[in-house]
């Protein structure tokens, strides 16, 4: 390969540039350059994160009316009526209980003590479904008559 002066100067400047670093002008323009791109990244991976808790929530919330068709199909094939699972064993319709379920939850009422963030719970007083994300106590009803996991207290979980 035939070198040409210009590509001997490239070549002198990018040996040139290893052996001295770069200059503080330099530096200071790969600064600003990561320092917007933090600016920009940093709340658009905040919203992200937050996306992706409430659709896992209401992925959860799916499985659960799913599971408990499942049952209610079954008890059809058992005993010829359609029955839904009684709100102490919907979260036993599950294959895998979601992290952070907890059996046997403490309420006093609607306050559900105990929760720590992730976790998931049925009252059996109110027949709701418990979820506790970002320091908020999330609920939805359950109604054994048909089977729907609805009423929530946050319009970003409707079903």
């Amino acid at each position: 390969m035939e070198l040409t002066l210009q590509t001997e100067s490239i070549t002198m400047y990018a040996f040139r540039k290893l052996r001295e670093g770069f200059t503080l002008v330099e530096l200071i323009i790969v600064m600003v350059i990561l320092g917007i791109l933090a600016a920009v990244a940093v709340p658009k991976m905040g919203t992200v994160i937050s996306k992706s808790g409430t659709a896992a929530a209401a992925a959860v919330i799916a499985q659960l009316e799913s599971a408990a068709e499942i049952y209610a199909l079954d008890q059809v094939l058992l005993t010829g009526s359609k029955t839904y699972p009684p709100p102490q064993d919907l979260f036993d319709q599950l294959e895998k209980q979601p992290d952070g379920y907890i059996s046997s939850p403490v309420f006093s009422g609607n306050t559900w003590s105990g929760a720590v963030e992730g976790s998931w719970a049925l009252n059996l007083g109110t027949n709701r479904v418990y979820h506790k994300r970002n320091n908020t106590e999330y609920w939805w009803s359950y109604n054994s008559s048909n089977g729907i996991i609805g009423e929530t207290n946050s319009g970003n979980f409707n079903n």
